[in-house]
């Protein structure tokens, strides 16, 4: 009988070395710096050999108990489309700035997952972006470069 390694080992893998690379992109940092990226690094690398040991104990299962084995294409689908999104995100971020860009992915993506209806949606976004513009930019003085480019247009 073939044994064959649960999805999670893989995956698993995959979390660590984007731990591994987090440390070594990290090397630069002045110490002080280093400290926050170092701390999630690590936690991820915990989580990611958690993930791993799972994944060998799964893998030592019967197959028929092992759960669902190929992902299919609907079950990709969501998380695909999110990815995009995210990816969306980003150019919008460089291009409108984090205010614009944000009230709309924070729009976009709570109607995608159907959480709530129109009013509720507006009424988080405005009150999330007020609150991260209060603290930050009056009470801790931290600039936000709120409109990206276009600030230079306007």
């Amino acid at each position: 009988m073939k044994k064959q390694l649960h999805q999670d080992v893989y995956i698993g893998f995959v979390c660590l070395a984007l731990s591994l690379m987090i440390f070594v992109l990290n090397n630069n940092l002045p110490s002080d710096a280093a400290i926050m990226p170092r701390l999630l690094g690590g936690m991820m690398m915990v989580l990611s050999l958690i993930i791993i040991g799972h994944g060998l104990q799964k893998s030592k299962l019967p197959i028929e108990s092992q759960g669902a084995k190929a992902l299919s294409v609907d079950a990709m689908k969501i998380p695909l489309i999110t990815w995009g999104m995210v990816v969306l995100y980003y150019i919008l971020f460089a291009a409108i700035g984090y205010i614009l860009s944000t009230g709309i992915m924070i729009v976009v993506l709570m109607r995608f997952m159907k959480s709530t209806s129109w009013f509720v949606v507006i009424t988080i976004d405005i009150i999330y972006l007020l609150l991260v513009y209060f603290v930050f930019a009056r009470m801790l003085n931290v600039p936000i470069d709120g409109f990206g480019m276009l600030s230079q247009l306007l």
